[in-house]
């Protein structure tokens, strides 16, 4: 692929990821990861690139909320996460990537059919052995696909006492685990200067396209937004699988 189409594609894969943040409050790394192993040369490198925007967006957001961080309540989720993570990253960059698409294929399928059908009717207790459980599997699906949020997000959501304090925690784990996901990533070797300039190119597009839906948040209708997407996860994760 020519250098320049990859990079136009990337910027405007990413004003999707960064408008479908902003709209819908999540899902940066599920909607950039639909495109970003056709794209890149590598599968191990398009999640790190998701890995690494996810770092920054949230990071951007822990730091602006800080006040409203409960970080007792993260501490079984990190301390679970900080030891799945490194597995999860290895096992990616060393089985065939046919064999790792298709385990993206699956997990798309898996996680549209819960936000589509299960989401609201799903309560986790928010007990210190769950918060491992959530951790350790949400640490696997980050290293794996970097699409850790839903097992982390059902068990925050029930453990935060209000929507401030859910916000600012979930913010502030996601930018740890995926620092701590990057910097395994970089010991591992994926991390090269010329993934970080496409990570520069994914972030210019993540800027637009957040400031896009900034601009329009308030004439769209988020549910009817996140059922399109879940609806092309669908798709994508079945031609994943068929290909």
């Amino acid at each position: 692929m020519n250098e320049l189409v990859r990079c136009l594609l990337l910027a405007l894969v990413s004003i999707g990821g960064g408008f479908v943040q902003r709209v819908s409050g999540f899902g940066l790394g599920i909607f950039v990861m639909l495109f970003f192993p056709h794209l890149l040369p590598g599968y191990a490198v398009g999640t790190a690139i998701s890995c690494m925007m996810s770092m920054a967006g949230s990071g951007y957001n822990a730091i602006r909320y800080r006040k409203d961080i409960e970080f007792r309540m993260v501490i079984p989720l990190i301390c679970a996460a900080a030891v799945t993570i490194p597995i999860a990253v290895h096992f990616s960059a060393v089985v065939p990537e046919t064999l790792m698409k298709r385990l993206l294929g699956i997990v798309l399928i898996v996680l549209s059919i819960y936000f589509l059908f299960f989401s609201k009717k799903i309560s986790i207790r928010p007990t210190v052995t769950n918060g491992i459980l959530a951790g350790g599997l949400g640490g696997t699906l980050n290293g794996l696909f970097s699409t850790g949020g839903p097992p982390v997000v059902l068990y925050m959501v029930h453990a935060a006492p209000e929507p401030a304090v859910y916000f600012a925690t979930i913010q502030f784990y996601f930018a740890l685990t995926n620092t701590y996901s990057t910097i395994v990533r970089l010991l591992s070797g994926i991390l090269t200067w010329q993934v970080l300039g496409w990570f520069a190119v994914t972030m210019v597009g993540w800027a637009v396209g957040n400031q896009i839906g900034v601009k329009v948040f308030d004439r769209l209708n988020g549910e009817s937004l996140k059922k399109v997407i879940y609806t092309g996860m669908i798709i994508s994760g079945i031609l994943m699988l068929t290909q």
